[in-house]
């Protein structure tokens, strides 16, 4: 089921996104006083990448969704602001990179700090969330909704965004991304610039023949992300392509989300809620980034 048409004139929508996932990832591997040397691959996305990636789209005119963690957030500011000033989205990466589902009780107090501290930089609560590994609780969709949020982004389970009913009385639209189009994938299995770009030009080219959502999210780190100057001349390339073709619209994730929550298609109910009979004598091995069959 398809939940809506895109906007007239249409043909696939592009929506890119960046991952800002800075020390916050190198914290997974390492402490506070060690993020330098070979933990400083975070420090170069925020240091380089970032600028270089600012300017190709704004040369591109290319608006992105970037998702933050409090812990990056509050490390730099000024750069969140960057983004913001830019004409970009901000929205939620958590706390910081620990998965959902390890949370238990403690879930909604981070997900509160993650959005508060957001609007405090930026000067407006994020509208968007991607959960660290894909990985959500059971209660996080409905803890998303209760605390404003608008969408996820962190399932990989359709072509076209989707709306959810974490509860009888929420909505949350739900933006499916796909690792073959992330670049921490393909560039973490050593493959050239060059040819992860066939491989996304590829994609991009069988999305486009079903009109379907082309979901490119980068990252900025320096080690498996997109900002290397090398990198960022080959995906400017590719995101040019894309744009040359008829009826490609580039969009945000919060554009998204209101077109899909505005669309009137019924919504979804909670992924989680099959499976609670299951979950009330087995332990829940958190994951629900694909929708159960």
């Amino acid at each position: 089921m398809k939940p809506h048409p895109w906007p007239r004139g249409t043909r696939c929508v592009v929506f890119v996104s960046v991952n800002f996932d800075a020390e916050a990832f190198d914290l997974k591997s390492t402490t506070e006083d060690r993020l330098y040397g070979r933990f400083s691959y975070g420090r170069y996305g925020v240091r380089a990448g970032l600028p270089r990636l600012l300017k190709m789209l704004e040369r591109r005119a290319i608006a992105t969704t970037a998702f933050v963690t409090a812990s990056d957030a509050n490390r730099h500011p000024d750069a969140i602001r960057a983004l913001r000033d830019a004409g970009h989205e901000i929205a939620s990466r958590g706390a910081d990179l620990t998965h959902l589902s390890a949370l238990k009780e403690k879930e909604r107090d981070a997900l509160l700090e993650a959005r508060d501290a957001l609007a405090r930089i930026v000067g407006e609560a994020p509208r968007g969330f991607r959960a660290p590994g894909g990985e959500l609780g059971p209660r996080s969709l409905a803890l998303l909704a209760e605390l404003g949020f608008a969408y996820d982004s962190s399932f990989h389970d359709d072509d076209h965004p989707y709306v959810i009913a974490p509860t009888p009385s929420t909505r949350l639209a739900e933006i499916p991304t796909v690792q073959s189009l992330d670049d921490s994938f393909v560039f973490s299995a050593r493959h050239t610039h060059a040819r992860v770009m066939k491989i996304w030009r590829e994609e991009f080219d069988a999305l486009y023949r079903k009109n379907c959502l082309v979901p490119l999210t980068l990252h900025l780190r320096g080690d498996v992300g997109s900002t290397r100057a090398a990198r960022i001349a080959a995906l400017e390339e590719l995101l040019a392509y894309m744009g040359s073709c008829p009826g490609v619209r580039f969009m945000t994730g919060a554009q998204l989300a209101a077109m899909a929550l505005g669309s009137g298609v019924p919504a979804e109910g909670d992924p989680f809620a099959p499976h609670q009979a299951t979950l009330a004598v087995t332990p829940y091995r958190g994951d629900l980034s694909v929708k159960p069959i």
